[in-house]
């Protein structure tokens, strides 16, 4: 699972709920197999997470029991959804059907915020929910901790540094990526971080949860090279890494 995009899907989640002044029913967390998912709860604090968005936007556990899932209309909604999108291509849906079910894409690698005085609203509600509203079960920071921890001590008897890297081979294929200069694979990267001055004893920590063969070039220069698999606590790899996640996420408002 991609934690990063799954902020980003939350985040446009309340977005949306808050434009359309709708309720946001607490989503799943759904990955692109068959029966691949996670409860809300299972990664964040519930009650952190509607408190935090009280007077913003209405959050409810459940979706209502009148409400069939068959009968939602579902949109799919580009990452980082802007007001105008919002308004030409959810808000009539939503106002015929009342409700709406969203399933968000990582259409491009562009990570600029669209900041114009239009989207001022949008920037402010993104960033309380981004930052204001997710905080992690403890079970969850936990495991996140021993991360840090292992790889500051890695870094420590080399008397080197530690560097995250959110390495998104998923989207290196897709058409904006193709020869854009905006895209890098694993060799670019490692000749980046050698730029910054990294030394080859630098422990490098990959966001993906498992290796790939991509992954050699950068572990050839950097051998301290780690994913979520290679550097979770044993105990914990089947909870968190027992089936893969995708980019697609869904949430509902009504």
């Amino acid at each position: 699972m991609n934690c990063f995009d799954f902020v980003e899907v939350i985040t446009d989640a309340v977005v949306v709920a808050r434009y359309l002044k709708a309720t946001l029913v607490i989503p799943d967390i759904r990955g692109s197999q068959l029966g691949d998912w996670r409860n809300f709860g299972d990664i964040y604090d519930i009650e952190k997470f509607v408190s935090s968005l009280d007077g913003v936007v209405k959050v409810v556990k459940s979706q209502p029991s009148e409400l069939s899932t068959k009968d939602l209309a579902v949109l799919r909604i580009p990452n980082r959804v802007t007001e105008e999108y919002i308004a030409n291509n959810i808000e009539p849906v939503f106002k015929t059907k009342g409700h709406v079910r969203l399933a968000t894409y990582f259409p491009s690698v562009n990570m600029k915020r669209t900041c114009t005085p239009e989207n001022e609203e949008r920037n402010l509600v993104g960033c309380l929910a981004m930052f204001g509203s997710l905080e992690l079960q403890p079970e969850v920071r936990e495991v996140v901790d021993s991360i840090v921890e292992r790889l500051q001590t890695l870094s420590r008897r080399s008397d080197s540094e530690f560097v995250a890297v959110d390495l998104r081979l998923d989207m290196l294929d897709q058409k904006g990526c193709q020869g854009s200069k905006k895209c890098y694979g694993p060799d670019e990267i490692a000749l980046f971080l050698k730029k910054l001055v990294f030394d080859k004893n630098s422990a490098v920590y990959l966001t993906q949860s498992r290796w790939d063969n991509s992954h050699d070039s950068l572990k050839d220069i950097f051998p301290k090279t780690y994913t979520k698999e290679l550097i979770m606590p044993m105990d914990k790899k089947q909870k968190f890494l027992g089936s893969d996640s995708s980019e697609y996420i869904t949430k509902e408002c009504y």
